[in-house]
């Protein structure tokens, strides 16, 4: 999964574009002659107030901050101060520091001076974006598609509203019309590009991000997708190449680890992919997907210690995260640390009650611990509302009461479901482990084993609990 939900939109970028395409328009360049020789020299013709101003800004631009830049308006020429472009630029800064209040009346300002302008709409779209403002934010973009449908900075804005809701077949209509307007648009050709990717439209995708290369060599997304692309194709070495190359350009992204973690264990390269993961997790130590991959891959490699402390890493940055409970519990049993697996499948329980495994569990943590009156308690909510004639509810009552064993072991024999006989099989060899028959443990433990369908996890319990007994 990628961490869209982190994404942050600034202007940043637009407003440095904005005094760019500014600047560039407050000088000239003139070719003058040469002692009458056919060589040319470039002379620069003195700046304007406006081009003399445009270039302050950019480089408080390049080498401060956006407050830096902000503070420049406060000492501008009093000439300057009803430009338009310059206001629009001063508005497009607030914005991005998140001074909403001062960039509003601002823009306010401009919508009145200078009605239908295009530019000055987006903005607004923008501005009603940041405060949350989904009324405003709407006018806005049908004013502007109203002047231009091609708009791409409009289109844009309604493909990422798609985007995050996932219906990436608008999104893509979205871009594509913002491409008409503007073919060259790097963020709509990368917006399409990665619409395209999640609509499992790799070719398009591809095209996409190979054009917004060419426009902008150094755009890290663009090789990350392309490596996301390869990767579909277990295309590893190359995947690995494209996502290099984004981490060489930003290497502070987390996705981009997470990524390169994966296409490295693909490879083998078992160390590496720990460390890009481990690389993850130092860059934001308190989101849980990069624990999440490092205690899959403990897990894997036999790392029992190190995949329990990453699972609850897991769990305590994301207690929504259903998956890990049961691992987490899983790895806990085996460390014979009860409660902490009691409690583990007591969370599981709760977000699905439907699975016979977490209830079973949990009696057997109560009785690994000596505590048949929790074990009883627990057991009789547990029952309730079964069918009593059903595998499930006998398997229940016979840990309750340690009654009627043979019953429980014939309508196992007879079990269909594999998945569930397996299961069964293994519930009663851990009983017979309880009370004290390895034997008779040991025989149910192998044929589950024997089952060969490691479709449920009490399958790798089976495993643990022979490899124990040797």
């Amino acid at each position: 999964m990628t961490k869209e939900s982190k994404k942050t939109y600034v202007l940043t970028g637009c407003v440095l574009v904005l005094v760019v395409m500014f600047f560039a328009g407050c000088t000239t360049t003139e070719n003058v002659p040469k002692d009458q020789s056919t060589q040319q020299i470039e002379t620069q013709v003195p700046l304007s107030p406006e081009g003399q101003f445009a270039q302050k800004l950019s480089d408080a631009l390049d080498t401060g901050s956006i407050e830096d830049a902000l503070v420049l308006f406060d000492t501008m020429p009093e000439e300057l101060r009803d430009n338009l472009e310059l206001k629009q630029l001063h508005a497009s800064l607030l914005l991005s520091a998140g001074r909403l209040d001062e960039a509003s009346a601002l823009t306010e300002e401009l919508l009145v001076a200078a009605p239908g302008n295009e530019d000055v709409l987006i903005l607004s779209v923008m501005l009603a974006k940041a405060k949350g403002d989904a009324n405003g934010k709407s006018q806005a973009i049908k004013e502007v598609l109203a002047i231009d449908p091609t708009n791409s900075d409009a289109n844009i804005v309604l493909a990422e509203e798609q985007m995050l809701r996932k219906n990436y077949k608008l999104a893509t209509t979205y871009y594509l019309k913002g491409l008409e307007g503007d073919p060259d648009n790097v963020d709509a050709l990368s917006g399409y590009g990665q619409a395209s990717y999640y609509d499992r439209k790799d070719k398009e995708s591809k095209q996409a991000f190979e054009k917004v290369l060419a426009q902008d060599p150094e755009n890290s997304t663009a090789y990350s997708y392309l490596g996301k692309l390869e990767a579909a194709n277990e295309n590893y070495l190359p995947a690995t190449e494209y996502i290099e190359k984004a981490i060489e350009i930003d290497p502070n992204v987390y996705d981009y680890w997470l990524d390169y973690g994966l296409y490295l264990r693909y490879q083998g390269k078992f160390k590496e992919a720990e460390t890009a993961w481990k690389k993850a997790c130092e860059l934001e130590p308190d989101y849980f997907l990069a624990y999440t991959y490092l205690a899959g891959f403990y897990d894997e490699q036999n790392r029992y210690s190190d995949a329990l402390d990453m699972y609850r890493m897991v769990v305590k940055l994301n207690p929504q995260y259903y998956f890990a409970y049961e691992s987490l519990g899983m790895l806990a049993w085996k460390d014979k640390s009860y409660a902490e697996a009691r409690a583990s499948f007591e969370k599981a329980y709760s977000m699905n009650a439907n699975n016979i495994s977490y209830p079973m569990m949990i009696a057997a943590t109560y009785l690994k611990e000596g505590k048949t009156k929790d074990a009883k308690d627990f057991l009789s909510k547990a029952m309730k509302n079964r069918k009593t004639d059903s595998l499930e509810y006998m398997m229940l009552r016979l840990y309750y009461d340690n009654l009627n064993a043979g019953n429980v072991e014939r309508k196992i024999a007879n079990e269909t479901d594999k998945n569930l006989k397996g299961k069964m099989m293994y519930y009663m060899g851990l009983l017979y482990e309880i009370v004290g028959n390895d034997v008779r443990a040991k025989k149910y433990y192998t044929d589950v084993l024997a089952l060969n369908s490691p479709m449920f996890f009490e399958y790798r319990l089976a495993e643990w609990a022979i490899q124990d007994s040797k």
